[in-house]
């Protein structure tokens, strides 16, 4: 089980929610009142964190929605082979093969620290089944 329900009426902005399958960031949602007898709906613009597509659910405020449980992971970098990496878990020391980071500042953070002949971590995230790395530092010894 990788999510769990919530109300659609508790989703702020920044949250996560499951659309079409996707893990999705929340970047902005509005709440509007149909009429008389009508339920609220809320509208939200959404990005997929996989995909990158936007895309703009409509539901009533009423309506239990998907939320991805994110499991947050520091890890070293080992070794990194064309488009993956094997990484070291910090807590549990099992190692991974994850790809590599997906946003130009990270990779380009990633390929100095490694040309630099210093050690790399990385904050990977599983979310679906599916990893993402979200943050690039230098690991201090």
């Amino acid at each position: 089980m990788s999510s769990r329900p919530t109300d659609a009426n508790s989703i702020k902005r920044g949250s996560y929610i499951l659309v079409d399958e996707e893990p999705c960031q929340v970047l902005d949602l509005s709440h509007s009142k149909t009429g008389k007898h009508g339920h609220a709906k809320i509208r939200m613009e959404v990005i997929g964190l996989f995909d990158k597509k936007k895309r703009s659910p409509v539901m009533p405020s009423t309506h239990k929605i998907q939320v991805p449980i994110i499991d947050k992971r520091n890890a070293q970098v080992i070794t990194i082979e064309g488009a993956e990496m094997s990484v070291m878990d910090k807590e549990t020391f099992v190692t991974l093969s994850i790809p590599k980071p997906e946003k130009e500042e990270h990779l380009k953070k990633l390929e100095e620290i490694v040309a630099a002949g210093k050690t790399a971590e990385v904050e990977y995230w599983i979310v679906m089944n599916r990893f993402i790395v979200n943050r690039v530092k230098e690991l201090d010894f």
